[in-house]
């Protein structure tokens, strides 16, 4: 079996998968704001522009790696058909050809012909959101040139399908290895475009995007952990089962994780075996396994309500894995079952296999889960009530005085908070400590008066979203200023 492994344009990726991985043939990825747009919205795929990404595709040829290039978009507004929107693309794909890029990965079926007419030195792969799953569909791709196909998850374990489509297909075929999408989502269509839309340079939305599809997607498997049984997997230990169909290479997810945890991924799959929590190779939120969301994209406050923004960055600042733990050797035997069960024309609670797995080997921290249960849904109500557009209304600090040795620390605290919510969270932070003053039924005692220190910086920790407090704790500790947080919570 060969490996296709996520790009997170990280030098040091390179270096380890050089010395440490056999099995890796393949890297892919796209820069950021891209303008066919893809997988990953801009917010949240690593940033990269074109002269650091054509470096990084170099040194990966040399190396011996393979690179696909990600022309995935799903959408691309119906401008691919417009004089402008044509030539844009055009010139785009000129340049993907100058980085040494030996194959892309398109969606649409147009892309294909183009590519194969005007890009005949590149191989052609056709995206796992073209949702191809039986011979038929996949059939159609072949005829029209393709090189190989990444299947869709929902035939991840259709094991007749999969058969089927190696007898009668000659191209590539490749599947995902590690997702932890729905079976059959009910989401599926709305999130595919909306991750196109996000990651497109130049469309309307300048990479916006409030994933309401993700929040709820994460809600439903957290509320009924079998249906992350059911989510498409394949486990370190039953790559075997697709090498012995003949199924080439597996995919490994995902664009945004660090490298320390992509190369947790990769030698689990190549060593073909995983002695920990199933949950820590799936795409599930994980404090401190991915790269830091692009905030410029989201913190738009001309678009959303920011408070609200800054509450869905809170929930998903959590680590599924202190939730909920799969033991993955538990897991046994368990891909026996799809070796003959059709999956696609059956009913999963007549079945209740996947329900029967969940019971025996997933276990729940309780508290934790019913805390993050509670965000979870606030925040959908939120969403169902449309508060998310509620318009932002600033606190007035014109009558708050900062302590001359407050102010400082003010200052230098800013400089750890993202540029695009600057100015927000200075008010927010002076309008939070006067408050906090104003509680303890006194002025703090800073020098020459007014608002003090310690509720500044008392302040400045309230309004951390969780996913950036463990940095945040740090840096008041190297400042000497975490003692008014513990000092508080003393009180």
């Amino acid at each position: 079996m060969r490996y296709s492994v996520a790009c997170n344009w990280d030098a040091e990726l390179l270096e380890r998968l050089s010395r440490e991985s056999s099995r890796v043939e393949t890297l892919f990825g796209q820069i950021t704001d891209d303008p066919f747009g893809g997988g990953r919205g801009s917010f949240l795929a690593p940033k990269v522009t074109r002269e650091p990404a054509k470096e990084f595709i170099a040194d990966a040829r040399k190396r011996g790696f393979h690179f696909n290039y990600l022309l995935n978009g799903a959408c691309q507004d119906n401008l691919e058909m417009t004089r402008e929107g044509n030539r844009n693309l055009f010139d785009h794909i000129e340049w993907v050809a100058t980085t040494g890029a030996d194959m892309v990965t398109v969606t649409l079926p147009m892309l294909l012909v183009w590519i194969k007419r005007h890009f005949p030195d590149f191989k052609v792969v056709v995206s796992s959101w073209a949702r191809v799953a039986n011979v038929k569909r996949a059939k159609y791709w072949e005829d029209l040139g393709a090189d190989g196909i990444i299947l869709a998850e929902s035939a991840t374990r259709d094991f007749a399908a999969l058969r089927s489509m190696r007898r009668a297909l000659r191209c590539k075929l490749e599947v995902i290895a590690n997702p932890s999408c729905l079976y059959l989502c009910y989401l599926d269509t709305n999130h595919i475009n909306m991750m196109s839309h996000s990651s497109q340079g130049g469309h309307v939305s300048g990479g916006f995007v409030l994933d309401h599809c993700q929040v709820y997607c994460q809600r439903m498997k957290l509320g009924k952990p079998d249906e992350l049984i059911r989510a498409r997997w394949v486990r370190p230990e039953d790559v075997g089962d697709y090498d012995e169909i003949g199924i080439e290479s597996l995919k490994l997810l995902e664009r945004f994780r660090n490298t320390e945890t992509l190369m947790q991924v990769v030698r689990a799959y190549e060593e073909r075996r995983f002695d920990g929590n199933l949950v820590e190779l799936l795409t599930l939120p994980r404090q401190n396994a991915y790269n830091p969301p692009n905030l410029e994209y989201l913190i738009r406050p001309d678009l959303v309500n920011i408070d609200l923004m800054l509450e869905m960055a809170d929930i998903f600042g959590y680590s599924f894995s202190d939730v909920m733990q799969i033991d993955n050797r538990a897991l046994d035997g368990f891909a026996e079952h799809f070796k003959t069960h059709d999956c696609y024309h059956s009913s999963c609670d007549e079945c209740g296999y996947c329900k029967r797995w969940a019971e025996k080997v997933v276990r729940v921290n309780k508290e934790r889960h019913q805390a993050i249960l509670k965000k979870f849904d606030a925040f959908i109500e939120a969403i169902i009530n449309r508060q998310t557009l509620t318009e932002n209304v600033l606190p007035d600090v014109s009558g708050v005085r900062l302590s001359p040795d407050a102010a400082s620390v003010l200052d230098s605290l800013m400089a750890f908070v993202p540029p695009p919510l600057a100015e927000i969270a200075r008010l927010k932070i002076i309008h939070g400590a006067a408050q906090i003053t104003a509680q303890g039924g006194r002025e703090e005692s800073g020098t020459n008066g007014g608002v003090g220190t310690g509720a500044v910086v008392l302040a400045f920790w309230t309004g951390t979203p969780e996913p950036s407090r463990e940095p945040v704790r740090r840096t008041l500790e190297q400042m000497g200023l975490w003692e008014y947080v513990t000092a508080a919570r003393r009180i």
